[in-house]
């Protein structure tokens, strides 16, 4: 006698709108949009440390993060790791293959316990028709990050070591509240520097031990504040 297969739990909605507006994508939609939105987007946990996406996978969903910190990389043929992307609170990931319909383009681990409201291609389809913010500010993030993606291949190709640490740490960064210093709130290990600008943890480890000596980089806490000014 076959042993019947078990369903899946139907992941949780979204309670309210409310909530939602901290994601930045979703902040200028209406309301009327939000809620159609709210009512196709569907909750989901993830654990810490699991391969939540794997590069050529199927799905076509794509995923808004509520909560948490993800990796984005890709891993070559001798199982060299190159991080895409350091994702936290309010991105977005699997949009590629909602908008095309292809295989995932990526791996994506979960550093740290998150939460993602997923949304289906087929309910992505059926809310343009009805709408068009999402559509638009979707496309106006798509085209950011080709052009940081641009920036980055570019800096690879034309800077030294040093340069691609600093400039990858201003990517990451933005001014603090109250003093207006750069800074980054979760500040990444060396390894994940490392794996973003094409180079070994060995080397991303010196050379942050000499701009700390310089007073480039100050560590405080998680946090990590930047001063470019003092890179010369």
């Amino acid at each position: 006698m076959l042993a019947r297969k078990e369903k899946r739990p139907i992941p949780a909605g979204i309670r309210d709108v409310g909530s939602m507006r901290h994601i930045p994508i979703f902040s200028r939609l209406s309301g009327a949009e939000l809620e159609s939105l709210r009512q196709k987007l569907r909750v989901r946990d993830i654990r810490k440390n699991t391969l939540f996406m794997r590069a050529d996978g199927e799905g076509s969903e794509m995923f808004f993060l509520a909560s948490g910190r993800v990796r984005v990389y890709r891993s070559g043929e001798r199982g060299k790791e190159f991080t895409l992307a350091l994702l936290d609170e309010g991105d977005f990931f699997g949009e590629i293959a909602l908008l095309t319909g292809s295989h995932r383009t990526a791996n994506v681990f979960a550093i740290s316990r998150a939460t993602v409201w997923e949304l289906s291609r087929e309910d992505f389809i059926e809310h343009t028709r009805r709408f068009s913010g999402l559509t638009i500010f979707l496309a106006q993030s798509l085209a950011n990050r080709l052009r940081l993606a641009s920036g980055n291949l570019a800096d690879i190709a034309l800077l030294d070591v040093p340069h691609r640490i600093v400039r990858a740490l201003q990517k990451m960064s933005r001014p603090h509240p109250a003093s207006g210093r750069l800074f980054i709130a979760k500040r990444p290990t060396h390894r994940e520097i490392a794996e973003m600008i094409g180079t070994s943890r060995e080397v991303v480890s010196r050379c942050l031990k000499t701009f700390e000596q310089k007073g480039i980089v100050t560590e405080d806490g998680r946090s990590l504040y930047l001063s470019v000014e003092k890179f010369v």
